[in-house]
């Protein structure tokens, strides 16, 4: 069994990728500001029990949040217009990893928890790893309660006479809109949650673009974490002392090496730590 491929959606600037492993090693190559490090950052956001509560707004991309303000402007309107809210659909904006996994027929027993079909016989499976709402009506009920709040303590403003003839006021008491809502409150709101995916229904990247299979309404999560205790990664930060040229080695700690700011140690070196550390 090994994991074939990750499916990244809605994560900073990774709209949709799909990163394919190798048996072997992987190796992450680009330029600056390419996704690099966002690639690694959702891996271990999404995989590492402890880092799960690491999620912050700015992790989701960027270009929805207009589509998120524009979701918390109806839900308000809505409610002003004591009408029903619109059932709020988070499918476009919510960060997701997708996890395929290449496995035998004989090692069934370690995935029974992901089976899509029980006449299932070895190939592909795959899980979705979605950080979402825990609860999309206490979400929404919390989001317009604040605003009420932020709303009402704006026409009780007390303002004197001098600050009404400057013309310069401007009030403004959280939340704004929906974004600035969840800046605030995401880590107590959200969760992630897992869902068994149909291999039937994976498709190819589409000029460089992955497409991640849309989730049945009825989808259920997984009641536990399949991951739990069988993936590790360890992270090599990003370094700018490599080369002869280095002013700054590794301590013993990270690289099994002994530091040396005065002395800069080659490439080979620096490298042979990695390796005795992480081999």
């Amino acid at each position: 069994m090994h994991i074939d491929s990750v499916e990244i959606a809605n994560f900073r600037k990774l709209r949709s990728t799909r990163v394919s492993f190798a048996r072997d090693k992987t190796v992450f190559v680009g330029a600056n500001n390419s996704g690099k490090t966002s690639a690694m950052v959702a891996l271990r956001y999404f995989l590492v029990a402890h880092e799960r509560s690491s999620f912050t707004l700015n992790d989701f991309t960027v270009s929805h949040w207009p589509s998120l303000v524009a979701m918390g402007a109806s839900w308000e309107k809505a409610a002003a217009a004591d009408e029903t809210l619109p059932e709020p659909d988070w499918d476009d904006f919510l960060p997701t990893l997708d996890v395929w996994l290449h496995v035998e027929s004989d090692e069934v027993h370690y995935v029974q928890k992901i089976l899509p079909t029980l006449d299932w016989e070895g190939g592909q499976l795959g899980v979705r790893l979605r950080f979402e709402p825990k609860d999309m009506t206490e979400l929404q009920r919390e989001y317009l309660s604040a605003r009420a709040d932020a709303e009402n303590a704006k026409k009780g403003e007390t303002i004197s006479e001098a600050d009404k003839a400057s013309e310069t006021i401007v009030v403004s008491l959280w939340p704004d809109d929906l974004v600035d809502f969840l800046r605030r409150r995401l880590a107590r709101l959200f969760v992630i949650r897992a869902y068994v995916l149909d291999p039937t229904k994976r498709q190819e990247p589409e000029h460089g673009t992955a497409k991640p299979q849309d989730l049945p309404p009825d989808a259920v999560a997984l009641e536990e974490d399949p991951f739990r205790g069988l993936i590790k990664i360890s992270e090599i930060s990003a370094q700018r002392g490599f080369g002869q040229e280095a002013e700054v080695a590794f301590d013993e700690d990270e690289a099994g090496a002994v530091t040396d700011t005065a002395n800069a140690r080659k490439l080979s070196e620096q490298l042979r730590g990695y390796y005795n550390l992480y081999a």
